[in-house]
């Protein structure tokens, strides 16, 4: 099964989930409002476990549209919380503003060994990132910037990315939360993932070395409280990337569209 290309979905998933527990958190109980000395009440404590169904495309040459079930797991305890998909730890909170640092297996970066044209290509291993990320409210909008490196396990490249998204509560059981990505990628990330080494080369498929490359998303992301146990959560996406990706022997879509939907169970 090609399960890679949805497995980086698991990122706005288990975000979506979490906004979704806490969310049913206020409307199960007394209104949120503020304790003690004036500081807002603190996220809860929460474990919820799922099922989704994605589809989409992949940026690579002669990819066909792949649909698949994956499962999902999203939590929060203290200042551990899952995080894309991997975990976060909180170094600093304050009405909304959090550093914290983070660590994540970036599965979405190994669609390339799915692709039935490129198997002749060596194969891509599962990056491992790890770094720092920030989330900044402004106004009723919220900005996340994360930066981080991997740890060696394929490219030893860094990447940074930044996230603002607009949550819209329509009522007590639906939200929405448009939302817009911009993600940059050193050249040696860019390069193990769309590059062509002296051993891959074909006739139709040319030498290349990448350099640093950028991509851009935008998404629409549904959360609809089904009851106090279940939520269920749909997205879909277009990701735009750069003619440094593009211009890959390897690539032949400039634009790639994603969507999912998912049922999770809070306990």
């Amino acid at each position: 099964m090609r399960f890679t290309l949805l497995a980086g979905m698991i990122s706005l998933l288990l975000t979506s989930t979490a906004s979704a527990q806490q969310n049913n958190q206020t409307a199960g109980g007394p209104p949120q409002g503020r304790q003690g000395q004036g500081r807002p009440m603190a996220q809860p404590d929460f474990f919820s476990v799922g099922i989704a169904a994605g589809a989409g495309w992949t940026e690579f040459v002669d990819s066909d549209i792949v649909i698949n079930p994956f499962p999902f797991v999203a939590f929060r305890q203290g200042r551990f919380y899952s995080n894309q998909a991997g975990v976060g730890f909180e170094i600093y909170k304050n009405n909304g503003f959090r550093i914290s640092a983070v660590t994540e297996v970036a599965f979405q970066e190994t669609n390339r060994n799915q692709v039935d044209s490129l198997d002749d290509m060596q194969s891509l291993d599962i990056p491992l990132y790890a770094g720092l990320s920030v989330d900044v409210p402004l106004e009723r909008f919220v900005f996340t910037g994360t930066v981080q490196r991997e740890l060696g396990l394929a490219s030893e490249g860094w990447r940074a990315m930044g996230s603002i998204s607009r949550p819209i509560f329509v009522n007590r059981k639906l939200q929405l939360s448009p939302s817009v990505t911009f993600q940059w990628q050193d050249d040696r990330v860019t390069d193990y993932l769309y590059g062509v080494s002296a051993r891959d080369v074909l006739p139709t498929r040319a030498l290349f070395e990448a350099d640093d490359s950028f991509k851009l998303t935008g998404s629409l992301t549904g959360i609809y409280r089904l009851s106090e146990k279940f939520t269920l959560v749909g997205s879909s996406g277009l990701t735009w990337h750069n003619d440094e990706i593009v211009d890959s022997p390897i690539v032949d879509r400039r634009t790639v569209f994603s969507t999912f939907l998912a049922i999770g169970y809070n306990f």
